[in-house]
């Protein structure tokens, strides 16, 4: 992944975006990542994922007895 400074992306914000439709840019300042710039299509892709791995993490939790069904069946119908 390609770093940038925020001085840097600042001064060529047009070029960032650019890039990042190729691979997410990363933002730093004094040396600490504050931020990551991605395209809007890897953005969905890992919001789905999320999606997934909290339903699988609901069915566990009903699986184990920690949720009932229906309150988790309502909690994950609303994430769709």
């Amino acid at each position: 992944m390609k770093t940038m400074t925020s001085t840097e992306a600042r001064q060529n914000f047009s070029t960032i975006i650019t890039s990042a439709e190729r691979e997410p840019i990363a933002i730093s300042k004094k040396n600490k990542s504050i931020a990551v710039v991605l395209s809007s299509k890897r953005y969905h892709e890992l919001t789905k994922l999320e999606d997934i791995l909290y339903g699988k993490a609901a069915q566990l939790a009903i699986k184990e007895g920690l949720a009932p069904k229906s309150e988790v069946e309502e909690l994950l119908n609303s994430i769709d």
